[in-house]
């Protein structure tokens, strides 16, 4: 049998944070929606090591093309969150 992909860990938080999510997700998905906040924090923390690159080797990043790329950056987010409401829950990840 194929070793699965994923493994369990042990995680603290203050029970405030941990009751809601399980009231946002229910108690089958808890482990899911961690992840997804997990995957999404190390998104943007490797993002910004890649903007602080770029300013080290070429400079400040124009105030225009900062308001563009937050613009585009909230359309994208605004269309993934729809997209993913539209998704059915995948099982596998809700344990």
């Amino acid at each position: 049998m194929p070793e699965s992909p994923f493994k369990k860990y042990s995680v603290s938080m203050p029970e405030a944070v941990a009751e809601d999510v399980r009231t946002r997700v229910g108690k089958g998905a808890f482990s899911a929606y961690v992840t997804a906040a997990v995957q999404e924090r190390i998104e943007r923390e490797r993002l910004a090591e890649l903007v602080e690159e770029h300013i080290r080797h070429h400079g400040e990043i124009p105030e225009a093309a900062r308001a563009q790329a937050a613009a585009e950056a909230e359309e994208a987010e605004r269309r993934y969150a729809q997209w993913l409401a539209e998704q059915p829950q995948d099982d596998a990840l809700a344990s």
